[in-house]
C-alpha cells in the first residue's frame, strides 16, 4: 500500500488541475460547449520547428470573453513542454521564439509602477531559446532596466539583441544580451546563427539606444561574425521586432547582406510590431513568420533542413497559425485534458489567478449594457463602432484642467492607436481600462482659426500610416506606439463588394467561430482553427469629435489632442501653410482617455 507521504504529490498536482478547471470554468467561461477537432488542421514537422510568439503585451491570463483564445500563459508552458518532448521523440529539433513587446496593453501588465513589475517574471517562465526586444521595452527607462536586468539577465545565452543597446551607470553603452548567438541545436546538431533586430525605432529612453539595421549591417562585428562562421552555418534565425511584409524594407536589406555571405543556406525570420498573422516567401530557402498580438495566436513552421536536393519552397517550409486555447494545445499535442497539464503550467495558471484577484483586476467599475463596440469589425459610423462612441458622446465629456483658458467651440482628435482593444458587453472591470485604453498621455491644445483645425484630421488621414517623425520635415512611415491598423483577415474591401463570397476553400459552416481567415504567401489554409471569416473595416490614423456650433471660418478653437501625437499635428499644419511658433503646447487636461471611459461608464449607459 502506497503511504500518504508517497500519495500527497499526487494530491496536490489532483488539486491544482481542478482549481484550474475551475478557473477555466467560472470565472471565463473558457471552453466551447463543444469541441470538432475537425475544425483544426494538422501541424507538419519536419527536421526543425519552431513555435513563435509576438507582441503578447501583457495578455497572460488570456482572453477573458473570448473562448477562441482562452489559453492562459501556464496552458501555454504546457503546451511547450509536450511540443518540445514530441519532437525530441521523433528525432526532430524545437525551438521557441519571442519577438518582444511585452508591455502596455493589459491590467497584468500595466497596472503596476513601473509596469510590468508582475507580468515580466510570468512571461520568463517560458522556456525561450531566442528572445529579443520590441519597441514597447524602450519608452520607458524603468522597463528598460527590467528588461535588461530581468528578461536578458534571465536568459543569459538566448537574449539577443544585434541593434539595441543598454547604458550602463559608467556611461557606456552594452546590448541587452548578446548581439548573436551561435549554437548547435540538441537532437540533430544543426549548426545555427541567430541575430535579434529592431525596426528603426527613434522613441527610445535616453538610457538606451537603437542602430537602425541598414547601419548595424555595415558595422565591423557584423561583418566579422558572418565571415567567421561563413562555412559552419546550417541555419540562420532571425528574431526580429520587424515587420515581414515586403512593404516593410528593413529586413529585406538584411537578407540582401546575408546573401552575400550564404548564398545557399536556410534562413528563417521571425517578425513582430504590426500585430498580424503573415507569412511570406523571400526566396525558394527562405520565408518569415509573424505571429500576430495579444496571446491570440502562437506560430508554427517547421523546415526541412536536412535534404539538400533542390526542394520546392512549399517542401521544404512549412506554416500554421495556432488559436491561443487549450483545445488547439490539446489537439496538437495528441493529449486528453488529464494527460496535458503539467505541475508547472497548473502552478502559473493558479498564480495568474491568485494575482489577478489580489490586485482586483476583476473589480467592475461599471456596467456596458447596450452593445459591444468594436474597433474595426463595423464601419467606423456605426452605433457599435468604439470610435463612433467616442467622438459622438465620450470625448464631449474632456474638461480642462482647472486654471486653463480655453476658447468656446474645440475639435478633439485622438490617434486611434489610443484604443488598443474592443469594449464588450457586460462587465466593465479594472482590467478592461487596461485592456482598452491603457495609455496615460497627457491632453494639450493649440489655438487655431477654425478653418485650419477643421481640416487637421484629413490631412493626417491622407498620410498613410500616422507616424512619428524621423526629421521636421514629414514622419517616417508608422507610429511606433499606436495599434496598427490590423492585417485584414482576409480583403475586407473585395468582401465588401460581394459579402457572400467564400473566403476559404470549403462551404461556410455557420457552426464555426468568427475568427481569423489568413491569406498569406502560401494561400489561406495556415490557420489552425477553420472560422468563419470576420470583416475587418478600414480605419484612419486619427478621429475627431468637432464640437464647434459657430459658423465664422476665422473663428478661433482649441484644437485638443494627446501630447504624443505633437510631432504629428505640428507636421499637418505646416502643410496646410499655418505658422505657429509653438512647438510645446499648453496642457489642456491631465486626465487621460481611459479615465475618461471609466467615468463615462460608470455615470451613463452605454
Amino acid at each position: 500500500m502506497l503511504s500518504i507521504k508517497l500519495l500527497l504529490p499526487v494530491f496536490i498536482i489532483v488539486g491544482f488541475i481542478h482549481l484550474i478547471r475551475l478557473h477555466n470554468n467560472v470565472i471565463s467561461s473558457l471552453k466551447p460547449s463543444k469541441f470538432d477537432s475537425s475544425q483544426i488542421r494538422n501541424l507538419t514537422w519536419n527536421d526543425i520547428n519552431f513555435l513563435h510568439t509576438t507582441d503578447t503585451h501583457g495578455w497572460y491570463s488570456g482572453h477573458l470573453n473570448q473562448k477562441q483564445y482562452n489559453g492562459d500563459w501556464g496552458n501555454f508552458i504546457s503546451f511547450v513542454t509536450h511540443m518540445r518532448r514530441k519532437a525530441h521523440q521523433q528525432g526532430q529539433d524545437f525551438l521557441l521564439v519571442d519577438s518582444g513587446d511585452r508591455h502596455d496593453g493589459n491590467g497584468l501588465s500595466d497596472i503596476t509602477k513601473p509596469n510590468g513589475i508582475i507580468s515580466t517574471p510570468i512571461f520568463i517562465k517560458q522556456d525561450y531559446d531566442i528572445v529579443t526586444i520590441g519597441n514597447h521595452e524602450l519608452y520607458v527607462w524603468e522597463n528598460s532596466k527590467q528588461e535588461f536586468e530581468l528578461v536578458a539577465g534571465h536568459f543569459p545565452d538566448n537574449y539577443i539583441s544585434s541593434n539595441v543597446e543598454f547604458g550602463l551607470e559608467n556611461g557606456t553603452f552594452v546590448p541587452f544580451g548578446k548581439k548573436y548567438r551561435y549554437f548547435r541545436t540538441p537532437i540533430q546538431g544543426i549548426r545555427t546563427l541567430a541575430f535579434g533586430f529592431l525596426f528603426n525605432f527613434d522613441r527610445f529612453n535616453n538610457g538606451t539606444r537603437v542602430t537602425p539595421i541598414a547601419r548595424a549591417i555595415k558595422q565591423a562585428w557584423f561583418k566579422e561574425v558572418l565571415e567567421t562562421y561563413k562555412d559552419k552555418v546550417d541555419l540562420i534565425v532571425i528574431a526580429g521586432h520587424t515587420p515581414i511584409t515586403r512593404e516593410w524594407p528593413e529586413f529585406h536589406i538584411l537578407h540582401s547582406a546575408l546573401r552575400e555571405y550564404y548564398p545557399n543556406t536556410v534562413i528563417q525570420y521571425f517578425g513582430g510590431h504590426s500585430h498580424i498573422r503573415d507569412f511570406v516567401v523571400i526566396d525558394k530557402l527562405s520565408t518569415g513568420l509573424q505571429s500576430g498580438r495579444y496571446c491570440e495566436t502562437v506560430g508554427w513552421t517547421s523546415i526541412n533542413i536536412q535534404d539538400k536536393q533542390g526542394l520546392e519552397v512549399r517542401d521544404r517550409f512549412s506554416r500554421s497559425y495556432i488559436d491561443f486555447n487549450l483545445h488547439s494545445f490539446l489537439h496538437h499535442t495528441d493529449k486528453t485534458e488529464d494527460e496535458f497539464h503539467t505541475k508547472n503550467g497548473v502552478s502559473l495558471s493558479q498564480y495568474i489567478v491568485d494575482t489577478r484577484d489580489e490586485l482586483q483586476l476583476n473589480s467592475a467599475i461599471g456596467h456596458v449594457r447596450h452593445s459591444n463596440y468594436y474597433v474595426d469589425y463595423v464601419p467606423l459610423d456605426h452605433p457599435s463602432n468604439i470610435f463612433n462612441l467616442l467622438t459622438s458622446k465620450i470625448l464631449h465629456t474632456l474638461e480642462p484642467d482647472k486654471d486653463v483658458q480655453s476658447e468656446e467651440e474645440r475639435i478633439v482628435i485622438i490617434n486611434t492607436g489610443s484604443i488598443r482593444y474592443d469594449l464588450y458587453k457586460g462587465p466593465y472591470t479594472i482590467d478592461s481600462q487596461y485592456i482598452v485604453s491603457p495609455f496615460e498621455n497627457l491632453w494639450v491644445k493649440l489655438t487655431v482659426p477654425k478653418s485650419i483645425g477643421s481640416r487637421v484630421a484629413k490631412i493626417l488621414n491622407d498620410d498613410g500610416y500616422i507616424v512619428q517623425g524621423e526629421g521636421p520635415e514629414k514622419p517616417s512611415q508608422i507610429d511606433n506606439r499606436r495599434l496598427l491598423p490590423p492585417h485584414h483577415y482576409f480583403n475586407s474591401m473585395k468582401l465588401q463588394q460581394k459579402r457572400d463570397q467564400i473566403p476559404f476553400d470549403m462551404e461556410v459552416d455557420e457552426r464555426l467561430s468568427k475568427g481569423y481567415v489568413t491569406h498569406d504567401d502560401f494561400g489561406q489554409d495556415g490557420d489552425d482553427t477553420v472560422h468563419r471569416a470576420v470583416v475587418n473595416y478600414p480605419i484612419p490614423n486619427v478621429v475627431e469629435s468637432v464640437q464647434v456650433l459657430k459658423t465664422e471660418e476665422d473663428t478661433d478653437i482649441d484644437l485638443v489632442f494627446y501630447n504624443f501625437i505633437t510631432p504629428n499635428i505640428l507636421w499637418a499644419l505646416n502643410e496646410l501653410k499655418y505658422t505657429t511658433n509653438v512647438t510645446v503646447p499648453v496642457t489642456y487636461s491631465s486626465k487621460y482617455l481611459g479615465i475618461i471611459l471609466n467615468e463615462y461608464i460608470q455615470n451613463f449607459e452605454i
